[in-house]
C-alpha cells in the first residue's frame, strides 16, 4: 500500500475513532449517568448527588428563586421542604445548591452555572472551616498532633503549634488542589485549569495531563462514582436493603439511629403489601428472640434465632389493610460500643437492625438532599452538660484504635487556636475568591446573603475574641454592595448540645435555623 495512503488512512480512522467515543462519552455516558433513577440516601456518593441535583433545579418565571449555596455546614443547617413551607405564600422557594466541603474557591468556579438558573438570591452559608484552615498547619505540627493522638493526650495543642510561622501555605493548597482535591477534579477541571495554568505545570506534567483528561473525557472524570446510583438501584430492587449506609425506611416511634438501629423494643407503622409481612432484620448476637405483636396485640411472630446475622421476618397479617402498627421487641440489648465505638461518645442501646426501606413499600427518589432525623442527633439534646462534654471529647478527639484516623477537626482546631495569636486579620486566596464571587454575582443582578454560620462555643471560645477573628467578620460585613447583606448567625446558637460537632447542627437545631434563615430570606425578597 501506498505509504502517503497508508498514513491517511491511519489518521482518518483516529479521528472516526476520536470522534465515537466523544460521542459515547459526552452524550451517551451523560445520559445513561445522570438519566439513571437516583435512589441515593442522605450523605452518599456526594459528587455524583451534587451533579444530578443542579441538573435539576430550575425556576419558573412567576417564582424567586432562592439557592442555599455552602458545604455540609449549609446541609446541616438548612431544611427547604420546611423553609419552603414557610415561603409558600410569597412565591420564594428554596433550592441547595450545595455538597460536602463546599468552599468560597467552589463558589467563584460555579459563578456561572449559578447564574445560569436565574435565582433571585444566593443565600450562602459560610463557616471559617470552609475556608480551608488545614494549610495553616504545617507537615511538622500535624505530626506532633498525631503523635499526641496516638496517646490519647487532648486539648494540649499549644505545645506543638509553631506560633512563629503564621503563614498560609498557598503552595501546599495549590499542590492538593492539582493531584487530589475533588471538586477541582471531578465538577470543574477545565475551569481550574484555565485559571492555574501555570500553577499546575510549575507543579508537574502528571497534574496537568490528569486534569487534562479529566476535562477531556467524562469517563475519566466520573469513573469514582460511575457505579454508585446503579449499584443503589440494585440493592433496592435486586436486593432485600441489607447493604446500605442511611435507613429510608419507615420511621418507628421511639425513633431510630441513622444507620438503622432500633430501640430494643419499638412501635412501627408498617406497609403491608398482599397481606404479607416480609422485611430484613439483623442480630448482632445469636439466640436472640424477636417477637411481634399486632395492634390488638395478637403476637404474629415469635422465634429464636441460633444464628447472628441478617435474616428474612416473613409472616401473614390477619387485617386485609395495606398498612399495620406493629410492636416489635428483641431481648438482646446491644451496646454501640460493641458495634462501632467511634459513632458516639457515650453509650447508646440497640435492639436489632433494619434493613434500608423496612416498612415502606414504595422506593423514593431524589431523596439525596432530605436530611434524616435520627437519635443520633436527638440524645444529644436530652444531654447534661457534664454527658455533652464527655460524649464530645471522646466523639471527636478521642483516639479510636490503631485502624482510625485522626480527624480533620483535630486539625482545624489547631488552626483556630494559631489565628487567636495573630496580631492583625490576614486574607489569603479562599477570602479573595469569596469576594470575587460575590462581585460576579451583583453584577449579574443577583441579591446575595451571606451567613457566618454558628460554632459551637466550645471551639468559638478559643479565637473569637481575637484581632484576627474581629477582622473577619468585619471582612465579612463589607464584601458587597448595594445587592449584599452579611448576617451573623453566631449569637442565635449559644447552646453547645445545638452541634453535633464543631459547625454541624443537630437535626432540632436545624428547624430553629432553617426559620431564621426563611425570615431572612423573605426580608430580602419582599423589599422594595
Amino acid at each position: 500500500m501506498n505509504p502517503k495512503k497508508l498514513k491517511f488512512k491511519i489518521f482518518y480512522l483516529s479521528i472516526l475513532f476520536i470522534a465515537l467515543f466523544s460521542l459515547i462519552d459526552r452524550i451517551v455516558l451523560d445520559n445513561l449517568l445522570f438519566g439513571f433513577p437516583n435512589e441515593l440516601e442522605w450523605d452518599t456518593s456526594p459528587w455524583f448527588n451534587f451533579l444530578e441535583k443542579r441538573r435539576r433545579i430550575q425556576f419558573s418565571e412567576n417564582e424567586k428563586g432562592a439557592l442555599i449555596v455552602g458545604s455540609s455546614v449549609a446541609l446541616y443547617s438548612s431544611l427547604p421542604e420546611r423553609m419552603n413551607e414557610k415561603l409558600k405564600s410569597s412565591s420564594i422557594r428554596t433550592e441547595f445548591y450545595s455538597h460536602p466541603a463546599l468552599t468560597p474557591s467552589d463558589l467563584y468556579f460555579y459563578k456561572e452555572d449559578i447564574v445560569s438558573k436565574k435565582p433571585k438570591l444566593v443565600f450562602f452559608v459560610l463557616n471559617p472551616a470552609d475556608l480551608q484552615l488545614d494549610f495553616l498547619i504545617s507537615e511538622k505540627e500535624s505530626e506532633a498532633r498525631l503523635a499526641q493522638y496516638k496517646q490519647n493526650l487532648i486539648y494540649q495543642e499549644k505545645s506543638i503549634i509553631d506560633f512563629q510561622n503564621l503563614e498560609y501555605s498557598e503552595n501546599t493548597l495549590n499542590d492538593v488542589s492539582a493531584k487530589t482535591r475533588h471538586q477541582n477534579r471531578m465538577i470543574y477541571p477545565a475551569q481550574y485549569l484555565r485559571e492555574k495554568y501555570q500553577n499546575i505545570l510549575n507543579i508537574g506534567k502528571s497534574a496537568f495531563l490528569s486534569l487534562l483528561s479529566r476535562s477531556l473525557f467524562l469517563v475519566v472524570r466520573y469513573r469514582s462514582f460511575l457505579y454508585d446510583p446503579m449499584d443503589a438501584w440494585i440493592e433496592n430492587h435486586l436486593r432485600s436493603g441489607r447493604s446500605y449506609h442511611y435507613y429510608t425506611g419507615i420511621i418507628p416511634e421511639e425513633g431510630i439511629y441513622l444507620r438503622g438501629w432500633a430501640k430494643p423494643e419499638f412501635s412501627i407503622d408498617c406497609e403491608i403489601k398482599n397481606g404479607v409481612f416480609e422485611e430484613s432484620v439483623f442480630f448482632q448476637e445469636k439466640g436472640t428472640t424477636l417477637r411481634i405483636w399486632g395492634e390488638s396485640k395478637p403476637i404474629l411472630f415469635d422465634k429464636t434465632f441460633p444464628k447472628s446475622g441478617w435474616h428474612t421476618i416473613r409472616f401473614d397479617v390477619p387485617e386485609m389493610s395495606d398498612k399495620i402498627k406493629l410492636r416489635i421487641a428483641s431481648d438482646k440489648k446491644i451496646s454501640s460500643l460493641q458495634v462501632d465505638s467511634r459513632i458516639f461518645g457515650t453509650e447508646e442501646i440497640y435492639g436489632i437492625r433494619l434493613s434500608q426501606n423496612f416498612c415502606r413499600n414504595k422506593i423514593r427518589k431524589h431523596i439525596s438532599y432530605i436530611r434524616i432525623p435520627g437519635i443520633d442527633d436527638t440524645r444529644i439534646s436530652k444531654m447534661d452538660d457534664q454527658t455533652y462534654s464527655k460524649d464530645y471529647t471522646e466523639r471527636i478527639y478521642g483516639y479510636k484504635g490503631e485502624s482510625s484516623k485522626m480527624s480533620r477537626l483535630v486539625t482545624l482546631r489547631m488552626a483556630k487556636i494559631k489565628l487567636a495569636s495573630s496580631p492583625k486579620f490576614f486574607t489569603w486566596s479562599e477570602l479573595e475568591y469569596l469576594k470575587k464571587a460575590i462581585v460576579y454575582l451583583e453584577t449579574q443582578g443577583i441579591r446575595v446573603i451571606l451567613v457566618n454560620s454558628p460554632e459551637n462555643p466550645f471551639e468559638r471560645e478559643v479565637y473569637e475574641s481575637s484581632p484576627w477573628y474581629k477582622g473577619y467578620i468585619s471582612y465579612l460585613e463589607n464584601l458587597g454592595t448595594d445587592k449584599y447583606k452579611f448576617k451573623n448567625a453566631v449569637s442565635d446558637f449559644t447552646d453547645k448540645r445545638s452541634f453535633l460537632d464543631p459547625h454541624h447542627l443537630t437535626y432540632q437545631a436545624s428547624e430553629k435555623s432553617s426559620d431564621l434563615y426563611a425570615d431572612w430570606i423573605l426580608e430580602t425578597l419582599t423589599e422594595k
